[in-house]
């Protein structure tokens, strides 16, 4: 066998080896329900004999992604690898900000904006902020979301109001972020419920 067989074979040898070789268990990407915290429902007010229309939360544009979003030093951000929203933020945001304006009773009618569907209120929300700010260990979550409430048929706006929330996260990584998430975004939810209800006319 000459030499160059023989450094050949020896090469598929030690390929064949690296290949058996456990590098020990890897990390799987998980997958995280954004899921705000809700709270005890407490006596409305008798309900307006109006419909309030909801619009879709829209999203700056770093947010709108499943992936989680965080930052460790002032004015950046990046993205959590192996961690993720089941979907994305803006979605789960509008569907709850629904079901706790629907539970209220404050309206005769509280439903999602579509084609065709009128209203005599409208609700405009966007998230602006939403992320773990990780700059000092273990950080803590910060959420901005703007409530725009108008009267589409007069083509009136009729108020706006931002709305900043920030929670201590227990643990330095994604899934401590991500229970600070849902204990904030409860909050600021309930917040801009009750700030629909205190503006909304009657």
């Amino acid at each position: 066998m000459n030499t160059s067989i023989r450094f050949a074979s020896a090469a598929a040898l030690m390929v064949t080896l690296a290949a058996c070789v456990s590098f020990g268990p890897q990390e799987q990407q998980r997958y995280y329900v954004l899921d705000p915290v809700v709270r005890a429902a407490t006596a409305a007010a008798p309900p307006r004999a109006s419909t309030l229309l909801v619009m879709p939360t829209a999203v700056s544009s770093f947010y709108e992604t499943q992936d989680i979003v965080y930052s460790r030093a002032p004015g950046t951000r990046a993205y959590y690898q192996l961690h993720a929203w089941t979907e994305r933020p803006g979605a789960r945001i509008t569907e709850h900000l629904l079901t706790r304006l629907d539970r209220a009773g404050s309206f005769r009618h509280v439903a999602k904006a579509a084609a065709g569907l009128r209203g005599d209120l409208l609700l405009d929300t966007q998230l602006t902020e939403f992320y773990h700010d990780a700059t000092d260990a273990p950080g803590s979550v910060r959420i901005t979301i703007t409530a725009e409430l108008s009267d589409p048929a007069r083509r009136m706006f009729l108020a706006r109001r931002t709305f900043t929330r920030t929670a201590p996260v227990a643990t330095y990584d994604a899934p401590g972020a991500v229970r600070a998430f849902n204990a904030t975004a409860g909050i600021v939810l309930d917040d801009i419920a009750a700030w629909v209800e205190a503006t909304a006319p009657r």
